[in-house]
């Protein structure tokens, strides 16, 4: 029997054609690899997953095209006979899905080696496997037409090595694609360092210091050349780049890159986040009924809902996105306005910062400034059309899709000046603090910021300006333009 016939069958993670909730349809089929799991009330997710997850919706309602996808879930949150789709497979696993480390990394900078190992064989399998039988339901031999690999990380090792096994069975092997999210490539440029300053040291480290990079993502790309030669089959050819800043970083990182091989791809906002003139604050807070989790359960309570203005912060719980920052600001417009503002902290709380940032926050001696842990996207679309600001205060973030979802709820936001919100936020819109490493100097200037855009009505005068920003940022048409312009620079007919 061939390996052809052999990998065919069934893997365990295969859901019937009978069983099947979504039929995918189209000559051009995409094939994606998620880094993240896609949104659901019992699983948190990163911005990158609600993209991978919306892009791939959308490229199925297209005329023509079919998108594939696979993507983890942590303790196997998500399971495949649950979700019930023939378009899409989950890697379920018995441990958390692994984060792409920041300045203050964890995750895959502590995993080990056959930790990460058995991640790539195992997601090797799964994705071969997925393809061949993806290819023996295509009408006229037609074959997978484009991988999409996102994260320039792990996942362009996974589609090396399914795509070297391909080659050497014969079969046909499509383009690469990889979406540059920023924090892999934060990551990435951690490990270049070898080293950071840390409490002690360790085992063959000079004092001080402590290697904390045991899996050098950087040095397994660059040994295996696969952003060397972009007309390689097998290697990666061509890189979506969700900011100018972001283009500029991974040609640092990999600098044989082609750089003629760039598209920019800002991500899109879901349909989801929608201008409403008529929510107001205390009608939303009533319809989400919003939680403050509390350290302990004596601490834990339901969020009022009488406050007349809200301020909202969305992020993961790292300290690149500044929440301290925030939260040092909510003492000083909580002083201006007390308690008719509402500060609200939206994201999965990991443990550590989280004890940290609520023991700051009490220290502080802020009374309305709750944590509300993640949301799903209806939700957290409400909230945004019912804030008079979104404030998204990160050093050097990559792109801001927040910043984007707010803008199109038609609320101005504050963020900080540096990364992507550079590209898109105007005075006409919000503001960019300046940066300073002076925790004290930045939180002041971004609690002015705020006070003056809630004393000044911003949210009345900018709304429209702020929807107009947004319009071109919706998920359909930068879907739509980045497959036209993927086509284009690899010479795929449409």
């Amino acid at each position: 029997m061939s390996e052809r016939e052999i990998s065919t069958r069934r893997p365990s993670a295969h859901v019937s054609d009978a069983e099947s909730a979504t039929e995918p349809s189209g000559n051009f089929v995409i094939f994606q690899l998620g880094s993240y799991p896609w949104q659901s009330p019992a699983e948190a997710t990163s911005g990158s997953g609600i993209l991978h997850q919306a892009q791939h919706e959308v490229f199925n309602s297209m005329d023509g095209v079919a998108s594939y996808s696979v993507f983890p879930s942590g303790f196997a949150r998500q399971r495949n006979r649950d979700l019930n789709r023939n378009d899409v497979r989950i890697y379920e696993m018995d441990s958390e899905v692994p984060e792409y480390s920041h300045a203050d990394g964890h995750r895959w900078s502590g995993v080990s080696e056959k930790y990460v190992s058995k991640f790539i064989a195992d997601h090797e399998k799964l994705v071969y496997e997925f393809m061949l039988a993806i290819e023996d339901t295509l009408e006229g031999g037609a074959r997978i037409g484009l991988f999409i690999a996102h994260h320039a990380c792990i996942n362009c090792l996974i589609a090396k090595a399914v795509m070297d096994r391909r080659i050497a069975n014969g079969l046909s092997v499509p383009p690469i694609v990889t979406f540059l999210h920023g924090t892999a490539m934060i990551m990435m440029r951690n490990e270049m360092r070898e080293t950071s300053l840390i409490d002690s040291g360790g085992p063959g480290a000079p004092a001080g210091y402590e290697r904390k990079w045991p899996s050098s993502f950087h040095k397994q790309l660059t040994e295996l050349a696969i952003f060397d030669d972009c007309t390689k089959p097998g290697n990666v050819n061509l890189a979506y780049a969700i900011s100018e800043e972001n283009m500029d970083e991974f040609s640092r990182l990999f600098p044989r890159f082609d750089p003629e091989r760039f598209i920019l791809a800002n991500p899109g906002y879901n349909p989801c986040f929608v201008h409403d003139p008529e929510a107001e604050p205390a009608d939303v807070l009533a319809e989400v009924a919003l939680k403050h989790l509390g350290l302990t359960e004596a601490n834990t309570f339901d969020v009022r809902t009488d406050y007349k203005h809200m301020i909202v912060f969305v992020g993961q719980f790292v300290a690149w996105k500044r929440i301290d920052a925030v939260l040092h600001a909510a003492r000083l417009w909580e002083a201006e306005f007390g308690d008719e503002v509402l500060t609200l902290i939206v994201g999965k709380q990991k443990e550590e910062y989280n004890i940290e940032l609520q023991n700051l926050n009490e220290a502080l001696g802020n009374r309305n400034t709750f944590f509300v842990g993640p949301l799903m996207q209806p939700e957290l679309a409400k909230l945004f059309a019912a804030a008079s600001v979104g404030t998204f205060p990160s050093k050097a973030e990559p792109f801001g899709m927040v910043l984007i979802e707010c803008l199109a709820c038609g609320v101005p936001v504050v963020g900080a000046d540096s990364g992507g919100p550079r590209d898109f936020v105007t005075k006409d819109v919000g503001y960019l603090v300046p940066e300073s490493d002076d925790l004290q100097v930045f939180s002041r200037n971004l609690a002015e910021a705020v006070i003056t855009a809630i004393k000044e009505d911003w949210k009345t005068k900018m709304s429209e300006q702020c929807r107009v920003v947004a319009a071109p940022f919706s998920m359909r048409r930068k879907t739509k333009k980045l497959l036209d312009d993927t086509r284009e620079l690899l010479g795929i007919a449409t």
